[in-house]
């Protein structure tokens, strides 16, 4: 099954605890709508609830990769 892309670096996959209040907009509920770059998403990761991850670093598609400990790829729905 493939791997959502992430909009800051597309051979990166997406994290699946990264969020934008756009995921709980009923008409904004494309399967792949944090692939798209939106310079007014404010992201926060669903472990803590905050914009600051498990391991204490921000959360954005430029940070959340497979560099972090809790890090897990989202799977593209589609695929």
């Amino acid at each position: 099954m493939a791997m959502m892309r992430n909009p800051a670096n597309p051979d990166q996959a997406i994290c699946k605890y990264m969020r934008t209040k756009a995921s709980y907009v009923p008409d904004l509920q494309d399967p792949v709508y944090l692939e798209r770059e939106d310079p007014y998403h404010q992201y926060f990761c669903l472990k803590t609830l905050h914009n600051i991850g498990p391991d204490d670093d921000v959360v954005c598609p430029e940070e959340c990769t497979r560099k972090r400990i809790c890090f897990e790829p989202m799977l593209n729905v589609l695929a």
